[in-house]
């Protein structure tokens, strides 16, 4: 069980920090790669990490029953958020360039509007994984450390494998619809995880 449950931490975050590269590989034709887009998109990602965090601490303390709920709320956004960006993404971002001329306005809303939701809704599942290794006997700051830990491995090899293997043999397209797979697929085995009763 445990292996499972590190396998989808370090999934998740490969894909929260691969999806940071696909979403640049997605504002590129619109606006380019300066540093004015990586200040805005990096900044998106942070404040997503961090709402999300804030909000999945909340979630992990609920009732289980008020928590459960939480959680599919959580996979519902992520999942359906993913398949917009996948879906419409490149036809939202022509339409925002076209509608507003302001770059740093057109970022703002392009950022929050395609790749905000996903990651917070991503980001929510850290503080539960630290309550699922805290009910098991981890002491509190151990379980934080080892899922902060092992997620953050994900998150290297998230732009590794993203920037080396995925973006120059795959269209970005397909890369998103991978993503949008591969996050139900982790998804859905985390909130069978976190429904293991801790005596077991």
């Amino acid at each position: 069980m445990l292996f499972a449950f590190y396998s989808v931490v370090v999934t998740l975050g490969i894909l929260s920090m691969g999806f940071q590269l696909l979403a640049s590989r997605l504002l590129n034709p619109h606006f380019g790669s300066s540093i004015i887009v990586w200040a805005w998109l990096i900044s998106t990602f942070l404040a997503a990490f961090s709402i999300g965090s804030v909000v999945g601490g909340w979630i992990s303390n609920l009732d289980p029953a008020p928590r459960r709920r939480g959680q599919i709320a959580g996979v519902l956004v992520a999942v359906g958020s993913l398949a917009i960006t996948a879906l419409f993404g490149r036809a939202l971002l022509a339409q925002i360039e076209i509608a507003i001329p302001e770059v740093s306005t057109a970022l703002l809303v392009s950022c929050l509007g395609l790749f905000f939701l996903p990651v917070t809704a991503l980001s929510t599942f850290g503080p539960q994984c630290v309550q699922f290794l805290a009910a098991r006997g981890t002491p509190p700051g151990k379980a934080s450390g080892i899922v902060y830990g092992v997620s953050t491995l994900g998150n290297i090899g998230g732009v590794m494998l993203t920037a080396f293997l995925f973006i120059p043999n795959f269209r970005v397209s397909t890369l998103l619809y991978i993503w949008l797979g591969v996050a139900i697929v982790s998804l859905a085995a985390l909130i069978r995880l976190l429904r293991v009763p801790s005596s077991s």
